[in-house]
This record gives C-alpha cells, sequence and structure tokens, in this order.
C-alpha cells in the first residue's frame, strides 16, 4: 500500500518535472529564436553597410586620381609626373590592378596611359553614377560590369576635362587584392557570435527562472481548484508573477464568503431579471392593448357601414369621421412610439449644439398663437436674453409643445408658461407650469410611466397617446438634463427642468441669477413656484 503510493507521488514528481522541463525549452526556443533573429538581421546589416562603405572608398580613390589629372591639365601641367607616381602608389594597394588612359578628345590620341591602353567601353549613360566636381568637371561610375568578350569589369570610370580636350578612361578588373579590400574580417563574425551566445546564456536562464514560476503557480491554482482542505502554501518570488500568486492565495481565503456572495447576487440577478421580463411583457401587452383599442373602433365603424349599404350619407359621413379620429390617434401613438424608440437608442447620437432659449421660447409662442395649440390658455415665459443652453432645437421644440398639450388636456386652468428660476455655472433651470387642478400625490412618482393615465376616460376623450410625458423626460436626459413634477402651490402641475448651459464670458452677476454649488443643478424649495415678471400672452 505504501509503496504503491509512493510510487504514484514519483511518478507525478516525475510527470510535473518533465512537463516543467518542456515548457522551459518552449520558451527557450522563442527566445533564442527571436534573438537569433534579431542578431542576425543587424549582422547582415552591418555587413552591407561595411561592403558598401569599402566599394564607395575604392570608388572615391578612382575618382581622385581622375580629378587629380583633370585639375593638372586645368592648371597646364605636364602629367608624366604624377602618372609616374601614381604608378607607385598603387603597387600594393587594392588598385594595383587598376588601368588608367588619357586620350585627346579631339584626334584620339593617347596623351598618357598606366596599364593596358583601353579606349571607351559602350555603356549606358543611364546606368552610370554620376561624380560632379567643384571645377566643373565631371566623371561617370559603373560598377560590376560585363564586357562581350567575357571580361568583368569591377569598377569602369569615364572622366572629361570642363574644356572638352581630355578625356580619361580607367577601369578595375577583379583581384584579389580587391576582394580583400572588400572581405569582412573574422573579427566582426566573432563578434556576432560572442553576442548571439550571451543572448543565448541570458535567455536560457531567464526562461529558466519564468518556467519555475509558472510551474509552482500551476500546482497552487491545481490544488486549490480539486481541494477544498488545501491550506495555500509556497514561497513566491517578490515579481510581477509573485504578486498575482498571492493575490490567488488572497482570493482562495476568502472563496467561501464569495461563494455565499455569489449566490446571494444570482438570486437578486434572478428577481431582477425576473422584473425586467415582467416590465417589458406590461409594456408590450399595453402597447398591444392601446393599439387595438383604436383598430377595433375603426374596425366596427367600417363593418357597421358596410354591413348597412342604405345608411343615409349623414350618418355615414359621421361613422367615416369617427374612423378617421381614430386613425389619426392611431398614427400618433405610432409616432409617440418611434421617436421614444429614436431617444432610447440614439447613443449620444442626437446632434446637440448652442441654442438661444430665448429666441426659440419666443418662436414657439409665435406658433402657439398662430396654431390655437393652446385654445383659450395664455402663454406666459420669462426667460433672459442671453440664456443660451446645449440642446437639440427639434427636441426643445418638441419637449415644450408635449407639456403645452398636456396643460390643455388635462389641467383645466387658465395660463401656462415657462420661466427660469435658477442658474449656476454650469446648469439652467427651468419651470413649465400651469393654473389648473393638478393631480393627485399618488400619481406623481407614475405621470414619466409609458401609457399612464389619471382619467382613462377624459383620456381617450382628448385623444391622448400616453407617451407624450414619458418622450419630455427622454427628451431631457438624452440632452443632459434632468427632468421632475410637482404640485404647485397656488393650484397647479409644476415640471422643474434643467438644461446644460453654454460657458459665456464672465460677468458680474445680476439680480436674476441664482448663485448654487457647483456641476449641480439649482435646488427649488418644496413651496415655490413660477415666478412672475414680464410675461407674453400666446
Amino acid at each position: 500500500m505504501d509503496t504503491s503510493k509512493t510510487n504514484i507521488t514519483s511518478g507525478k514528481h516525475l510527470f510535473q518535472g518533465k512537463r516543467r522541463i518542456r515548457y522551459h525549452l518552449k520558451l527557450f526556443l522563442i527566445a533564442i529564436v527571436c534573438l537569433w533573429g534579431v542578431v542576425g538581421v543587424f549582422a547582415g546589416l552591418e555587413y552591407r553597410n561595411v561592403k558598401h562603405y569599402r566599394i564607395a572608398s575604392l570608388a572615391n580613390s578612382v575618382d581622385l586620381a581622375v580629378g587629380n589629372i583633370l585639375a593638372g591639365h586645368e592648371d597646364g601641367r605636364d602629367m608624366r609626373p604624377f602618372m609616374n607616381f601614381l604608378e607607385s602608389y598603387l603597387e600594393d594597394s587594392p588598385l594595383n590592378g587598376m588601368s588608367m588612359t588619357v586620350y585627346d578628345a579631339a584626334s584620339g590620341r593617347l596623351l598618357y596611359s598606366h596599364g593596358p591602353a583601353i579606349g571607351e567601353i559602350p555603356v549606358e549613360a543611364a546606368r552610370m553614377e554620376p561624380v560632379l566636381r567643384a571645377d566643373g568637371t565631371r566623371s561617370l561610375q559603373i560598377f560590376n560590369l560585363r564586357l562581350r568578350d567575357g571580361r568583368k569589369i569591377f569598377l569602369y570610370s569615364r572622366g572629361e576635362s570642363s574644356d572638352g580636350e581630355i578625356i580619361i578612361h580607367t577601369y578595375l578588373p577583379p583581384s584579389g587584392e580587391v576582394d580583400n579590400a572588400l572581405t569582412i574580417g573574422s573579427a566582426f563574425w566573432l563578434i556576432v557570435l560572442f553576442v548571439g551566445l550571451v543572448g543565448t546564456v541570458t535567455a536560457w536562464v531567464v526562461t529558466a527562472h519564468q518556467a519555475k514560476n509558472i510551474t509552482l503557480l500551476h500546482d497552487f491554482a491545481s490544488r486549490a481548484a480539486s481541494d477544498r482542505e488545501f491550506i495555500p502554501m509556497g514561497d513566491f518570488p517578490k515579481d510581477e508573477i509573485g504578486d498575482i500568486s498571492r493575490q490567488i492565495v488572497a482570493i482562495y481565503n476568502a472563496r467561501m464568503q464569495a461563494n455565499v456572495r455569489r449566490e446571494r447576487e444570482h438570486v437578486i440577478a434572478l428577481k431582477a431579471t425576473k422584473e425586467k421580463n415582467n416590465l417589458k411583457r406590461a409594456m408590450t401587452n399595453n402597447i398591444s392593448h392601446e393599439l387595438k383599442t383604436p383598430i377595433g373602433i375603426i374596425r366596427s365603424y367600417l363593418e357597421m357601414i358596410l354591413s348597412n349599404p342604405d345608411m343615409s350619407a349623414e350618418e355615414r359621413n359621421h361613422f367615416l369621421g369617427k374612423a378617421q379620429n381614430n386613425v389619426e390617434r392611431l398614427v400618433s401613438m405610432m409616432n409617440d412610439l418611434s421617436t421614444m424608440t429614436r431617444l432610447e437608442e440614439s447613443n449620444g447620437k442626437i446632434p446637440i449644439s448652442d441654442i438661444d432659449f430665448h429666441d426659440l421660447v419666443f418662436s414657439l409662442a409665435e406658433d402657439f398663437t398662430q396654431s390655437g395649440l393652446l385654445k383659450s390658455m395664455d402663454f406666459n415665459y420669462n426667460i433672459p436674453l442671453d440664456c443660451h443652453v446645449y440642446g437639440n432645437g427639434e427636441l426643445l421644440i418638441g419637449m415644450l409643445s408635449n407639456l403645452a398639450k398636456n396643460a390643455v388636456a388635462y389641467s383645466q386652468g387658465t395660463e401656462t408658461g415657462v420661466v427660469l428660476i435658477g442658474r449656476n455655472e454650469n446648469f439652467d433651470t427651468f419651470s413649465f407650469y400651469d393654473n389648473g387642478v393638478g393631480v393627485g400625490e399618488e400619481h406623481l412618482g407614475h405621470l414619466f410611466d409609458r401609457f399612464y393615465r389619471i382619467d382613462t376616460g377624459r383620456s381617450r376623450k382628448v385623444g391622448g397617446t400616453g407617451l407624450g410625458l414619458p418622450i419630455v423626460k427622454s427628451a431631457v436626459n438624452t440632452m443632459g438634463g434632468s427632468i421632475s413634477v410637482r404640485n404647485r402651490r397656488g393650484g397647479g402641475l409644476e415640471f422643474i427642468f434643467t438644461l446644460r448651459r453654454v460657458k459665456e464670458s464672465p460677468r458680474q452677476p445680476s439680480a436674476a441669477d441664482t448663485t448654487q454649488a457647483e456641476d449641480v443643478p439649482p435646488a427649488v424649495t418644496e413651496g415655490d413656484s413660477a415666478p412672475g415678471g414680464v410675461s407674453t400672452q400666446a
């Protein structure tokens, strides 16, 4: 029995050891592949740069010799001494095999020669690299050229004096001296190898440390997940992985409490989900009921007309008028539902801009007068001329129109209006009021609920959809404000709403301004009502 346990334990440790080696090798291989890849790229770039530099040095030496001959010609000097010096100078250099011939451009006569005399080699000028000097002379160079007779030329140069009297042809054939001059020494490759080996050893040490930490963390996580009686132990390193491990230990120690909290939160979440589903179901039922009512009425009137072909024109027109009223109510309801959906799904995409609220209310009052929307009610407003808010003009007009329609339909008052009642650095606070009968306190908390009606019969009579006030609240919230409702002292309802104020240049506060706390909409006490002042009747 004990022997079996020992064998199992030994096998487990052996398996863990193999797993640790495999993980270590995996990390190490990834590290050295990246390391040697970087070393190889940098070594290749450096090798190419050094080789290009040495080729350029040889080309500059050739061009320097050509330039000296051209400069001597410009000065009228005899080039024979320089050619003799050039022959001795090039004897032990990579340019030892270079041939240079100088011709008279007009007659083609050979003037000077170092090495075998050669003429012009036909090469497209576009393939040659120009070299222009400060004295006006110029030459062309081309590398790695193969002639038709099979000869190879490492460097061919053609120079011409500024007066066009002499032409210099220079060519440097491949040779052992040239190859030696372009060969990178072994010291360069030893340095590359040394850097790679040092990086490899470092990668081995670092990956071994990381593999050990990962293995300890894996063993701990496995024990903690499978053994409820496991007591966290282990000496974790003082690094990021050690910090994570210690946090896991803390999480494990609090696991039972977390399970209890999780179960409690699960119950709460189920309850919230159920309430949400009930709310959605109730909303669907309300919409279905609200749609069925006008549709049923329309259907009844149409069936009555179709089933009575002998009905008088006056009765038929009466029933058609009733059906038309319900069609208009149905269209209004669909428009309100569409508006609600658009506001709820806008996700901040409604355009917001600087709105002159005084001009907007002034224009709206004129529209109320022209359209007769308020019937016999008066519309008053008291908005300062400098009142600018952030909002959407269409939403603001729709919001105020819905509040006005609500007052006309349900307040039974003679007056309604909107006034500025508070102001701070960030918000303006307004009151939209009426002097009607108000509502019961038990209804105030539900006025912004969809399809909520205090008097169903009266709502049906005036054609309300039950969505006007919910649209008002959604519009204000979309523009970054807030809205509440209360009964007004003296009778009627008062809707208190805030809109974000457009920042303006500093000025002296006026008597109409109300000093409030920063970033908080100005508060209005429970007993306050809309202030008076200069008013305009609609």
